[in-house]
């Protein structure tokens, strides 16, 4: 009927269902012995109508339970039951010692069981019921007491007064205010009784295990990747009621803790590890929700451990940022949230952020060096160089025709209203696919020469170029099948108008190869490894490639030389001597074409030579301008420390600045470096000072495709390198001595003088002896951040965590959720050593961890920045970085 425990076991509910506790001598505050060694194993009912009172005497089964328990006030007189009974063309026969068989519910007190040989179904005869000469018999399909709770629950049936049924409700009050039980297993014991409790501690554990989940999982699809819900799935023996939503709110709080301790100890050994140095570098962004006030801010730190030489990054969550997004409030925002993690602002060397005006003048600085975010400068000059930001002539047409206060309004023209119009109609192809299912279905029925596979377009988003060259990629590899398609005589005359001519065809592969070495570049900043000593050299190259008098684009039309990335492999080992591009995983013929108007040679159309010249005119002015130094990133002391403290990287800062027109950066970049170096502290202790020996070069994994695929899929024409030669050896050295550093920049000449920028690691490694105070530097240069990449990550994860149909995960809590799905990792597989926390702690803690509100005194003077002349584009660089 039920499941069983003792009535003082503390179990709480945890839901509709509750989850019972098999009694012991000590839960029932006593017993002997003889009764604790002849105890049965606990049985389990799948009804939840328990409270789990132990086998007891029989005074149990008495009056004195319905008045003194159950609480009946009137006279009891309950009748002996008959031996036997004739139900149902069978014979039952009174089981006394049913009651006895296990330890069970109290609702058995209530009833006389008769069973039948040979089966499990019972027979009970309802002693409520008796009271006034009323018989009702229940029957149990194998002991199950679904219609025993039924009975109870609704009062009693059958004939009886008013009484009885205040007689049925008084018991059934009493078994609910008892019930102290929960859902069971399914696994059957050899003598046919569900068994398996979940214990008061296995319950937390699961608990805290299905809040992870929760947290990590953004969509169903995350059953089947992470270990950790496989983990909860497969530890679960029991059916599990999930928490309430107070439940899950506490054990959040406590995760949070976890994590919030975890990181600050993490944080402060790194900073115990720099001597001085400033190690941290931060990317900041903010966001707003639309038609709204509700405003967040994102915060990822990165950091180089000086052990080990690795990179690391950690998010410190998605927190509210009160008060207006403006210089006072950003800043403010920025030292309470370091400060939640013990770091102060001269623990940050850099800062990275996107373009948007606020936060790029409030971190101007505020920090050592500011860098541009460089994905968000490419969305930027890509999506100005194909068509966009601007107003076209039908836009402006529409909105003269309107009048009043918009007509009035100066908007730019747009740059590019070629590209603008033709990529408008390749979308309107795709938009047709993409609205007609069964359309579809058919154009991916026609084969195509050389390409097995049956794919379907891809629809791109406005607002992330790089989608849209993923989108065009596809369209261009399916050229074949939509030619057919086209083709059929069953068309519309309106369908055949969604066609996409031949000149179409060759401005997409004209945009293609465009874009390409702009999408290369990219999706590298967004990487969350990426040094600034990385992106330097890629964007030099960007604008040596858009510099070029060619461009390389695919041909057209041929079908694919390969498919797939086995294939390809094998085709580039057979052909190392033809010209080739790699496109959404196929590999196509590729040809060279002028990028400006050259006689008896194929050019570019003019859309896309229009989108090259605005491409040289937006690097040059977001990434090397003259007019503003901050976005110069040859004048920048995070790149140059970067640059110059790798091996060939002083050298081709002389080489880029000779290119572009500039001074020689090298003495500014020298200076960076000193500067840096001489916030070093000694160690405080009065023991050996000596730095442990260096670790052992990290090996290097073999990279994931070839040399000639790597080379297929690049259009980028890089910067020459160095020759890598063999190292040298020297003294060893520690920091401090003789008190100069120049030295060491003298000794780090020579012994990079034959490297090459790809051995940097190696190089650092192995002679941190012998440049100890130069090897705290470059811990802390090679750490900067080149993109505000992650913080868009952030957002994103957080805005899939507190959606409408996550309802027990609240907006309410979303730093907590940010901080713990973000760092999950710091958190232990054993749950159940995670603290437990007082509901008022755990309130302690939720009131503390954002309670930042900008005040007065944090308006300084600088306020007055504001007021400084701003550049006339500026505006264009405040829209949403490229994904």
């Amino acid at each position: 009927m039920s499941t069983t425990s003792t009535e003082d076991d503390g179990i709480a509910p945890v839901g509709r269902e509750l989850v019972a506790l098999a009694p012991t001598a000590a839960d029932r505050g006593g017993g002997s012995d003889e009764e604790e060694e002849g105890a049965e194993p606990p049985r389990v009912r799948k009804r939840p109508l328990s409270s789990g009172a132990s086998p007891a005497p029989s005074e149990l089964w008495k009056a004195s339970v319905l008045r003194d328990e159950v609480g009946i006030q009137r006279a009891v007189v309950v009748k002996s039951p008959p031996i036997s009974v004739d139900q149902g063309n069978h014979s039952w026969t009174l089981a006394a010692d049913y009651r006895s068989k296990s330890v069970r519910s109290k609702v058995w007190g209530l009833v006389d069981v008769y069973t039948r040989a040979g089966t499990d179904d019972v027979y009970v005869l309802c002693r409520v019921c008796g009271l006034e000469n009323v018989t009702t018999f229940l029957f149990l399909k194998d002991g199950v007491s679904s219609n025993a709770s039924k009975h109870f629950e609704s009062a009693g049936k059958g004939r009886g007064s008013e009484t009885r049924r205040g007689d049925h409700l008084l018991a059934a009050l009493y078994l609910s205010k008892n019930i102290k039980g929960g859902p069971r297993t399914r696994e059957v014991a050899n003598d046919g009784s569900l068994t398996q409790f979940l214990r008061p501690a296995a319950r937390r554990d699961h608990h805290v295990r299905f809040v992870m989940m929760l947290v990590t999982s953004a969509s169903p699809h995350a059953f089947a990747r992470q270990e950790r819900l496989r983990t909860f799935l497969a530890g679960l023996r029991v059916t599990y009621t999930p928490p309430a939503q107070a439940t899950v709110r506490h054990h959040l709080t406590e995760l949070a803790s976890v994590v919030h301790g975890a990181l600050t100890g993490m944080l402060a050994k790194v900073k115990e590890g720099s001597s001085g140095v400033p190690w941290g570098h931060i990317s900041l962004d903010l966001w707003t929700a639309r038609h709204s006030k509700e405003s967040y801010g994102s915060l990822v730190i990165r950091f180089t451990e000086t052990s080990t030489f690795a990179g690391g990054e950690r998010s410190l969550g998605v927190w509210k940022c009160g008060g207006k997004h403006d210089f006072a409030s950003i800043r403010a925002w920025t030292k309470n949230r370091l400060a939640y993690f013990g770091l102060t602002m001269e623990d940050i060397a850099s800062s990275t952020t996107d373009s948007g005006a606020n936060v790029r003048k409030a971190m101007i600085g505020f920090t050592d060096a500011w860098v541009p975010c460089a994905a968000h400068s490419l969305h930027n000059a890509v999506r100005k160089a194909l068509g966009g930001p601007g107003e076209s002539a039908t836009q402006r047409s529409a909105r003269m025709a309107k009048g009043g206060e918009a007509a009035r309004r100066q908007l730019k023209p747009c740059p590019n209203d070629g590209a603008r119009e033709a990529l408008a109609r390749l979308r309107t192809t795709v938009r047709f696919f993409e609205h007609s299912p069964g359309e579809a279905k058919r154009m991916r029925g026609v084969d195509a020469a050389g390409d097995p596979s049956s794919r379907g377009l891809v629809q791109d988003v406005a607002t992330r170029w790089g989608s849209t060259y993923e989108s065009h990629c596809r369209l261009f590899t399916m050229w074949e099948p939509l030619t057919a398609y086209f083709r059929s005589a069953s068309l519309t005359a309106e369908q055949r108008q969604r066609r996409i001519t031949r000149s179409d065809w060759d401005k997409l592969r004209h945009f293609i190869g465009v874009l390409t070495p702009c999408y290369e570049v990219t999706k590298a900043a967004e990487s969350g490894t990426a040094t600034l000593a990385d992106l330097l050299p890629l964007l030099v190259a960007l604008r040596k490639t858009m510099h070029c008098d060619t461009m390389v684009v695919p041909k057209y039309p041929e079908p694919p030389l390969a498919v797939g990335a086995a294939a390809i492999e094998q085709y580039l080992a057979d052909n190392r001597d033809v010209d080739v591009m790699e496109l959404d995983d196929r590999l196509f013929p590729s040809e060279d074409v002028y990028v400006d108007t050259t006689p008896g040679f194929e050019c570019l159309c003019p859309e896309a030579r229009t989108a090259v010249h605005l491409l040289r005119s937006e690097l040059d002015r977001l990434f090397f301008s003259r007019k503003d130094a901050t976005k110069n990133w040859l004048q920048n002391d995070a790149v140059l420390r970067a640059m110059t403290l790798t091996p060939g990287g002083s050298r081709m800062l002389r080489e880029v600045a000779t290119w572009l027109g500039d001074p020689d950066p090298s003495p500014v970049a020298e200076a960076a470096v000193l500067t840096t170096a001489t916030r070093w502290k000694a160690p405080t202790s009065t023991g050996d000072n000596r730095r442990a020996p260096s670790a052992p070069p990290t090996p290097v994994t073999a990279s994931r495709h070839s040399e000639q695929r790597a080379a297929a899929r690049s259009s980028l024409v890089l910067w020459g390198a160095a020759v890598p030669g063999r190292q040298q050896g020297g003294r060893p050295m520690h920091a401090g001595d003789a008190g100069d550093v120049h030295a060491e920049l003298t000794r780090y000449r020579t012994l990079s003088k034959n490297m090459s920028a790809d051995e940097t690691s190696t190089f650092w490694r192995r002679h941190r002896e012998q440049l100890p105070t130069l090897y705290l530097v470059a811990a802390s240069a090679f750490g900067a951040v080149g993109s505000s990449a992650s913080c868009e990550r952030d957002f994103s994860f957080a805005g899939r965590l507190v959606r409408p149909d996550r309802a027990s995960l609240s907006i309410s809590s979303v730093e907590m959720h940010s901080l713990v799905s973000a760092n999950a990792d710091l958190v232990s597989e054993d749950t159940a050593s995670v603290p437990i926390l007082s509901h008022a702690a755990a309130d302690e803690y939720r009131c503390a961890m954002n309670t930042f509100e900008p005040t007065v005194d944090d308006v300084g003077d600088e306020g007055g920045y504001w007021e400084s002349s701003a550049d006339f584009e500026e505006g264009e660089d405040e829209s949403s970085v490229e994904g």
